[in-house]
């Protein structure tokens, strides 16, 4: 049996023009993988609250974000390598401003080298339409909503 990985995945709002917007973003090299929010892996001995501020800064460079909440935390199974991934899921909000659309080359400080210079296209939705989030994602979304 596969180990259980501890994940942290972020979603990251702000407020613009007086809707409620979400950080998304797409893969231009493997559009494949879907629209994702940034998640990663919570390192040994790190807090998930921790891990989320690191990873979001990691996938998106935006260093501005709080903590508004942990939303909660629900299993994963992940085909492609058979482990179970506990998904700690928070919710952060942008601190100050961004910009609308930008790229991002995905930095972990080499610990993964295969997880290194991922290319990420990163944009704002508003939070009232669809959004359809891969891996089972967007299981948390409604709650951002009270």
């Amino acid at each position: 049996m596969n180990a259980t990985v501890r994940k942290a995945l972020a979603y990251i709002t702000r407020e613009c023009e007086g809707k409620s917007q979400l950080l998304v973003f797409t893969h231009p090299h493997s559009p494949e993988a879907g629209l994702q929010v940034p998640a990663g892996t919570i390192e040994t001995d790190e807090k998930p609250e921790a891990a989320v501020l690191r990873e979001a800064f990691e996938e998106t460079g935006l260093s501005n974000l709080e903590i508004v909440r942990k939303l909660g935390t629900f299993d994963y199974f992940y085909a492609e390598t058979g482990a179970v991934h506990e998904r700690h899921v928070f919710h952060l909000r942008l601190v100050g401003t961004s910009a609308e659309r930008w790229e991002w080359i995905e930095t972990g400080g080499g610990l993964v080298p295969e997880s290194e210079g991922h290319l990420f296209a990163f944009y704002w939705t508003d939070l009232d339409g669809l959004i359809d989030l891969a891996g089972a994602q967007g299981v948390y979304l409604s709650h951002l909503l009270y």
